[in-house]
């Protein structure tokens, strides 16, 4: 009798674990915004590691296999904003930390609208591979027809108000540390938005005078010069690895941008 019990508590704990479960996948609002750059990033063997084990985080990497992947979090109104990682495939902890914010986000409320794009280039990141088509996917931002201008044309279409741009840095490189970069002409929001991001998440402040002078084609610069407040966050990390404490990091950066913006 007792034998029987233990078995139909353990089959209604199961379903009722499914149903929990499916009702998490459920509610993950996903969009294919590029075609042409799927992916299994699950190839990846600090994605695969790192990233939350969960239902959710499941769903996101089959999304990735058909191209770059786009979720959308609160009702499509109030103030909306974009989070980007994986713009360069070799730089993994944004994109391991937005695999982590998408778990957060899902079936939490959102006080306006945020899209998440875990991975612009999804076979870049499978392979560990820093180009696009031979060329750096944050220097053409400002070409029709590329992954980082689809961001662009998405922020431009559903009037966003904010973007952010999630990257890592390898020691010795440009910039080389923790870091929250902006510029002040033409959009000041940018410099305001980074300034308080640093301050939140413990990173370096990175002011430029003039979007588009420095890096020319980059998201950041583009979409300032569009009149879309941007920033760039940098975590210190070797190129296709994950430094200590890097995605938790990224991740701070992420909460700071959202905080800053309202939303959560």
């Amino acid at each position: 009798m007792k034998n029987s019990r233990l078995k139909i508590m353990t089959l209604l704990f199961s379903a009722v674990l499914l149903f929990s479960t499916l009702q998490v996948a459920s509610a993950l609002k996903t969009e294919i915004i590029y075609t042409g750059t799927g992916g299994d990033v699950s190839k990846n063997y600090y994605i695969k590691k790192y990233s939350p084990r969960t239902q959710v985080t499941s769903e996101v990497f089959q999304a990735a296999r058909k191209g770059t992947p786009m979720f959308t979090f609160g009702n499509g109104g109030g103030k909306k904003v974009i989070i980007v990682a994986g713009v360069h495939g070799n730089e993994l902890p944004a994109s391991i930390a937005a695999v982590k914010l998408i778990n957060y986000l899902s079936g939490k409320n959102i006080r306006g609208t945020v899209y998440v794009v875990p991975f612009l280039i999804p076979s870049s990141t499978a392979k560990t591979y820093r180009y696009w088509k031979g060329k750096n996917p944050n220097s053409i931002a400002n070409i029709r027809g590329t992954p980082t201008n689809r961001i662009l044309q998405i922020a431009l279409s559903r009037d966003v108000d904010a973007v952010g741009d999630f990257h890592s840095t390898r020691p010795g490189g440009v910039p080389g540390k923790t870091s929250i970069l902006c510029t002040r002409i033409p959009t000041y929001e940018s410099y305001r938005m980074a300034y308080q991001m640093s301050r939140y998440s413990g990173s370096a402040f990175i002011p430029a005078q003039v979007a588009g002078k420095d890096y020319p084609g980059a998201l950041e610069d583009v979409c300032n010069l569009a009149g879309i407040p941007a920033v760039t966050a940098e975590v210190r990390s070797p190129h296709g690895s994950v430094a200590s404490g890097s995605v938790t990091k990224s991740y701070t950066q992420m909460i700071g941008f959202l905080k800053y913006n309202g939303v959560i």
